[in-house]
């Protein structure tokens, strides 16, 4: 709210404090600013300027500009290109010509803005944030959260807090701890040098079909809303659900529906190559049936069918600590955000960052031993270590489980597993 009996230049037009805005392919975002000003002057400036936040010097391109003065004592100035960084500061002031007093007049400021990455945060539980326990996690300037309040702020757990919530569709009621996303944006800046912003969507034991616009769909509408009130534009979009849907009936078609919910995002944000991030389901540790076991197995499955579609990855989590029956641990989201980091550095930016964990690169049956299929992963740091039989890997077919063994182990990352029978389905 603008107090117009301030001297100087007020803004009423421009961003806010704490915001991150996402820069284009070029790295450099524009932004208009508009205001007010109120001053007893014959021959007056209002100017802007960026400087960085930490040390006051201007940001190249963009030390004090003069604004276009308008009717009824108002102001105007774009900035076209201004460049991926940050944390910086706006400034405005009034310039006064042929007064005795030659110091400017105030003007409103705007802190520690970015502009940087914006990344979406979707699916359930395990993405909101339930997490339980003690780690090194802190804040960070430059990872920066659009809040369910609509408000831009320092990034800091819960992220999903529901504290004056314009979005009361996310609110679970369920305590909320620990999440991976601070985790994953403290890597990327620190990596890549710029701030990373995150909005927050998601909805404990939501269903896939919360997400899908042909089905339910309010999650969806509701992700739409929250980006468009951050500024309409985000570099991806990271995703851990699944649990809600390992039930007969849902977990058969996950794969097809989950392709859906991509194309749609893609769509409706007009970003056909969209990197999406997806978490492959941890365990659960409950009591279940066999058929709840087979419906986890196949969920797992076509998540990791899913990740052949172009821009989509896949994040493995299952060798991660609980604090309960099924929700990642806060010591497991640290580890877990840092894995959504390295993926997102390796595929979405191109950079060197192997993996930090096991990851399936091929399956292949071996030609001249057809019970024999060969797994490959990526390569262990130091080498496998085999104190024992590895009762690791099991077949599961159509016709249910089988015991493999294991009969080949090589430090390049490959496993040979001796099949008892020809997989069926």
């Amino acid at each position: 709210m603008v107090n117009p009996t301030l001297p100087g230049a007020s803004l009423t037009t421009g961003p806010v404090d704490w915001q991150l805005l996402q820069q284009s392919a070029a790295g450099v975002v524009g932004f208009d600013l508009a205001g007010v000003y109120r001053c007893v002057a014959a021959d007056l400036r209002v100017e802007a300027r960026l400087v960085h936040q930490d040390d006051g010097r201007p940001v190249a391109g963009h030390d004090w500009s003069a604004a276009e003065l308008e009717p009824d004592a108002r102001w105007r100035l774009r900035w076209p290109a201004v460049p991926a960084g940050g944390l910086y500061r706006l400034e405005t002031r009034v310039w006064r010509d042929g007064v005795a007093d030659i110091r400017p007049t105030r003007g409103d400021f705007v802190h520690h803005l970015g502009v940087g990455d914006l990344w979406v945060i979707a699916g359930q539980s395990n993405a909101s944030g339930t997490g339980l326990g003690s780690a090194a996690d802190p804040p960070t300037l430059g990872v920066h959260l659009f809040g369910n309040d609509e408000v831009w702020k320092l990034a800091t757990h819960p992220l999903e807090d529901a504290t004056r919530t314009l979005h009361p569709v996310t609110v679970h009621g369920v305590f909320q701890g620990h999440a991976p996303w601070l985790a994953f944006g403290r890597r990327l800046q620190q990596r890549l040098g710029y701030p990373i912003g995150l909005i927050p969507t998601a909805l404990g034991g939501s269903p896939l079909a919360m997400w899908q616009p042909d089905r339910q769909g309010v999650l969806f509408d509701n992700m739409l809303a929250m980006v468009q009130a951050a500024g309409g534009r985000v570099r991806g979009l990271v995703w851990y659900q699944g649990e809600s849907d390992c039930q007969p009936g849902s977990c058969e078609d996950y794969a097809a529906r989950f392709a859906g919910f991509v194309a749609a995002v893609r769509e409706a944000l007009g970003v056909p190559d969209l990197p999406i991030l997806t978490a492959q389901l941890s365990r659960f540790t409950g009591p279940t049936t066999a058929s709840q076991e087979r419906c986890w197995s196949l969920l797992r499955e076509a998540q990791r069918q899913a990740a052949q579609a172009s821009n989509v990855s896949l994040v493995p989590a299952i060798d991660l600590p609980l604090s309960d029956e099924i929700h990642v641990s806060t010591a497991g989201n640290v580890q877990l955000g840092e894995r959504f980091a390295q993926t997102a550095l390796r595929v979405v930016h191109g950079l060197a960052e192997p993996p930090a964990y096991l990851a399936l690169q091929s399956l292949e049956w071996l030609p001249e031993q057809p019970s024999r299929l060969r797994c490959a992963f990526t390569r262990p740091a130091a080498g496998w270590c085999r104190p024992g039989p590895i009762g690791d890997f099991a077949l599961e077919d159509a016709t249910g489980l089988a015991t493999v063994a294991v009969v080949g182990l090589d430090d390049a990352g490959r496993v040979d597993l001796e099949l008892p029978r020809q997989p069926v389905g």
